[in-house]
């Protein structure tokens, strides 16, 4: 029977998740240079825009929530995920309201900082507030996913991001 997994997501700067809602951590440097290696720094990853970000798989494959910010490094945001499954007790939940859509989403903050958001935008408050209960309820069950899911630009090289006049 699948498990709720925590999915790790990385890619280039290209599909950076700030474009999806992410932000970059604010990462000390002694963290950056514990989780370095001769060949290749953290510090030299985030300088190319790579990124890593993790997401909360439910048992029928569905999103159901995601990192509020991106790292530089895997192994950071392992210990974000760690982090957040240790004050699960300490989650405080936000709700956002898109007011041209008209939709809900739900933000988490541990010790008033942004953990966690909705992976998804429900029509009714109600439904937004049981998604993020559900959300903190399966993350204490969570199990890491076997890899890594690596983000591509869907584009084509060149392409452009805003239709052409009188085109589609």
């Amino acid at each position: 029977m699948p498990q709720v997994r925590m999915q790790v997501l990385s890619g280039p700067a290209s599909v950076h998740p700030h474009r999806m809602g992410w932000s970059l951590a604010p990462v000390p440097v002694e963290a950056l240079a514990a989780a370095g290696s001769a060949e290749s720094t953290p510090r030299d990853a985030a300088w190319r825009g790579e990124w890593y970000a993790w997401r909360l798989i439910g048992t029928n494959n569905h999103e159901l929530g995601r990192s509020a910010l991106s790292f530089p490094t895997y192994e950071l945001a392992l210990g974000a995920f760690a982090e957040l499954q240790e004050g699960l007790d300490r989650l405080v939940q936000v709700p956002i309201y898109d007011r041209p859509a008209g939709r809900w989403g739900w933000r988490l903050e541990l010790d008033g900082a942004a953990v966690a958001i909705s992976g998804r935008w429900y029509q009714r408050d109600q439904d937004s507030s049981l998604g993020a209960a559900k959300f903190v309820e399966l993350s204490a069950e969570a199990e890491l996913a076997d890899s890594v899911v690596a983000m591509h630009e869907r584009r084509p090289l060149g392409a452009l991001s805003q239709p052409v006049r009188g085109m589609r």
